[in-house]
C-alpha cells in the first residue's frame, strides 16, 4: 500500500506537473507527499565558480560560493513551496525538505522510506526527461529501489491501465504493482507479452492476476518491445504503462539500448517502472 510519496523539484514547470500529479496520487489513496528540493553539489564547486569568475573577469572566490549558495536555497525553498500550496489546496499531508549534494543520487537516498517517487515531465527536452543517457531521471530509475512514476499529467487518470511483462524479476514486480493500482483505481487492465513463446507467460500473468478479481486483457504480440510496448500503449489510450526497470543486463542495455529508456522518452502517458 503506498502511504508515502517522494516528490522532487527544481520549481519548474514540469517540476510542478509531478508535483500536482503527485498530489492528486496521494489525495486519492490517503497518502503523504514528501516535496524534496535539492541544492546540486557541483554548482558550489570550485571548478565551477572558477569558471563563473573568469566569465564576469573577477578574482575567484569573492565570496560568489556563499553567493551562490544562497541563491540556490532561495529557488528551493520557492520551489518547496509550491508543494506546500498544492498539498494545503488539496488537503494532503505533507513534508518538505532541502537537501544539498549529487541530484540523482539524493532523491534516491531520500526515498529509502517512502512507497514511490513521482517526476514530472513536459515533452522530449524536459529538464526530469532529456532523451539522454545519464539524465536526473535515468539515474533515478536505475538507482532506486522504489517505483518511480514520471507523468506529463497533471492529473490521474484511472479508465485503463496496462502491465508490460516478460516474466523477469522486475516485470513481476510490474505485475504487482498493476495489480495493486487497478485495483486501488477500480480499473482494468491490459497485460501485454511480446514473445515467441508466450504461453507460460500469459499462464503465470493470468494465474497471479486471479484473485485479484480485477477486469483483464491480455494480449500476446510479437515485435520489438521498445516499439511494440509504446504502439500498443497509444492504440489502447491508456492511462498509465507499467513496466520492469531496465530488466536486461547492463552488457544488452549498452549494446542496443533498453526498453525502457525508450519507453521513457515516447510512452504518451504517464509511466510507472517498478524493480
Amino acid at each position: 500500500m503506498i502511504k508515502h510519496i517522494l516528490v522532487p523539484t527544481d520549481g519548474s514547470e514540469q517540476a510542478l506537473i509531478g508535483v500536482r500529479y503527485a498530489v492528486a496520487v496521494a489525495k486519492h489513496l490517503g497518502a503523504t507527499i514528501h516535496g524534496l528540493h535539492v541544492v546540486d553539489v557541483k554548482l558550489l564547486e570550485g571548478p565551477f565558480l572558477r569558471d563563473v569568475a573568469a566569465s564576469l573577469g573577477t578574482a575567484p572566490f569573492a565570496n560568489y560560493q556563499g553567493n551562490i549558495s544562497m541563491i540556490l536555497e532561495e529557488r528551493g525553498e520557492a520551489a518547496l513551496s509550491a508543494v506546500v500550496q498544492q498539498c494545503e489546496l488539496a488537503q494532503v499531508p505533507y513534508t518538505t525538505e532541502q537537501a544539498t549534494g549529487p541530484v540523482p543520487r539524493t532523491i534516491v537516498e531520500q526515498s529509502e522510506l517512502r512507497e514511490m517517487i513521482v517526476l514530472g515531465r513536459s515533452g522530449e527536452h524536459s529538464e526530469w526527461l532529456g532523451g539522454l543517457l545519464g539524465s536526473t531521471t535515468e539515474a533515478v530509475v536505475r538507482h532506486a529501489r522504489r517505483p518511480v512514476l514520471i507523468t506529463n499529467n497533471e492529473a490521474p487518470k484511472s479508465s485503463h491501465f496496462l502491465v508490460a511483462y516478460d516474466g523477469s524479476s522486475n516485470a513481476k514486480r510490474a505485475l504487482q504493482a498493476g495489480a495493486e493500482y487497478a485495483s486501488a483505481w477500480n480499473a482494468p487492465l491490459d497485460v501485454l507479452v511480446i514473445s515467441a513463446k508466450a504461453e507460460p507467460i500469459v499462464a503465470e500473468a493470468e494465474k497471479y492476476l486471479q484473485p485479484h478479481a480485477l477486469e483483464i486483457h491480455v494480449e500476446v504480440r510479437d515485435g520489438d518491445p521498445s516499439e511494440t510496448i509504446v504502439a500498443y500503449a497509444a492504440e489502447r489510450a491508456v492511462d498509465l504503462l507499467i513496466m520492469g526497470a531496465y530488466g536486461h543486463t547492463k552488457v544488452r542495455e549498452l549494446v542496443v539500448g533498453s526498453t525502457t529508456a525508450y519507453a521513457m522518452n515516447h510512452a504518451p502517458c504517464p509511466m510507472l517502472m517498478a524493480r
